[in-house]
């Protein structure tokens, strides 16, 4: 009969043998003869007796418990990160503590600190805190962190500090962007979102810029640091109006699709229609992107991807704690193609001017 108060000292006893050797028998140990391990897996049978996994993994120098570092899991590309992360660290027999970092925070000496103090197998990082261009003192206290643990990231390389790392291809899925807005016979492009905070937003302009000088498009950027819907509406109208009507984009790219809620709506205040007047393509591919008015057209992260491949890095694919490894895995955005761009549009137009088909 199952008795939760029972413990690995009781088992010991009950068997005539030492404490030590119940430890070695549960973990499998090979040092113990097969007559002491079968009367001491006897009454462990005869009880039910299940060790305490936090007591074992002490014992082991493992907690089975891994950390995730982001800025905040209500933001949807973040949330896709952190469930499907979660997902995989279950699956493996883990389980995932979440330690919050503002967006533009520092990851300083105490907080180290302290995720040391917690004995963690393992640490996933995401968010800008370890993209700013600025964060000089980052490679060395993520230094003295993989000393006592794993590190997986997810963003850009970071100077100076080598670590598994899951990245999406963030200038080639822009450029692709671009290729499609230039198909649709769009020849000035605006950039809404950009900012030198991070670098993966860099990344993106980078992308945009490359894109539209390799094809002779005009490139307007707009800079913004702050990516929310609100900041969306508010800079689709200061950029119109910063600009003479015959100035004006005919295309406009944001930089995520949180953002590009607002673009449309500003777009809407001013009395343009997406895509007839101005077509827009956003960034991430959120679960509410095939709803907007209309459906927006946007790169595809691959959040969950993202998600599930760094934890298993971290966790070596099989539940294993793993050390680190430098090679990158790059995952190539998708681009998600909807009425936003304006291809509906564009393809009544190409079979308008199909020459009939005489009768024969």
């Amino acid at each position: 009969m199952l008795d939760s108060r029972l413990t690995i000292i009781d088992i010991a006893r009950e068997a005539g043998v030492s404490s030590a050797t119940v430890s070695r028998v549960l973990s499998k140990h090979p040092n113990v003869s097969a007559l002491t391990a079968s009367r001491v897996r006897a009454v462990v049978d005869k009880y039910g007796y299940q060790p305490n996994s936090i007591a074992r993994g002490l014992q082991q120098r493992q907690s089975h418990v891994l950390g995730i570092i982001m800025p905040d899991i209500k933001h949807p590309y973040y949330a896709g990160i952190f469930s499907a992360a979660q997902r995989e660290a279950e699956g493996a027999g883990s389980v995932v503590q979440l330690y919050r970092l503002e967006y533009n925070g520092s990851v300083t000496e105490e907080f180290i600190r302290r995720l040391i103090e917690r004995r963690l197998d393992g640490t996933l990082l995401t968010g800008g805190f370890i993209e700013s261009p600025n964060a000089r003192e980052l490679p060395i206290v993520l230094d003295r962190l993989r000393q006592y643990m794993p590190i997986v990231t997810i963003g850009p390389e970071i100077p100076g500090f080598e670590c598994a790392r899951v990245w999406p291809d963030l200038p080639n899925g822009v450029r692709r962007a671009v290729d499609l807005l230039a198909e649709l016979g769009h020849k000035r492009i605006a950039f809404i979102g950009a900012t030198t905070d991070t670098r993966s937003v860099g990344e993106r302009e980078q992308g945009f810029r490359e894109g539209c000088e390799r094809l002779g498009i005009e490139a307007i950027l707009y800079n913004e640091s702050i990516h929310n819907p609100a900041k969306g509406e508010e800079s689709a109208v200061r950029l119109l109006d910063g600009l003479p009507r015959n100035r004006w984009p005919t295309a406009v790219m944001v930089i995520n699709d949180l953002m590009a809620l607002g673009v449309l709506k500003g777009l809407r205040t001013l009395g343009l229609t997406v895509p007839d007047d101005m077509a827009v393509v956003g960034c991430d591919n959120q679960f509410f992107s095939a709803f907007t008015d209309p459906p927006l057209t946007t790169l595809n992260l691959n959040a969950e991807e993202l998600g599930r491949l760094a934890m298993r890095q971290l966790i070596g694919g099989t539940g294993d704690l793993s050390v680190n490894a430098p090679e990158p895995i790059v995952v190539d955005p998708g681009l998600i193609i909807r009425e936003s761009c304006g291809t509906r549009r564009r393809m009544a137009q190409m079979l308008a001017a199909e020459p009939a088909l005489e009768a024969v």
